[in-house]
């Protein structure tokens, strides 16, 4: 279980540089998963946790990272962890 977790972060860390290398920080900014060189499964991980999450936004079917957004999901799971 550890070891899976580790595997998706450190996956999810990837494709956040990958929006952060690009400038794909804004919706004027918004790029295709191929222009962002991200693997075709993009669309399918936006519709489960991690895109329900806001963090990945789709405008126009092309996608941005919201900083924002970011924040307040670590921000919560930070908070989550705090309690345990």
């Amino acid at each position: 279980m550890f070891r899976r977790r580790q595997r998706i972060m450190e996956r999810v860390s990837e494709v956040l540089e990958k929006f952060r290398q690009k400038g794909a920080l804004s919706p004027e900014k918004a790029l295709s998963s191929e222009e962002l060189g991200l693997p075709p499964k993009l669309k399918e991980t936006m519709q489960k946790r991690l895109g329900r999450l806001g963090v990945f936004v789709e405008v126009n079917g092309k996608y941005y990272l919201s900083e924002e957004r970011l924040r307040e999901v670590k921000e919560k799971f930070s908070q989550r962890r705090r309690q345990w």
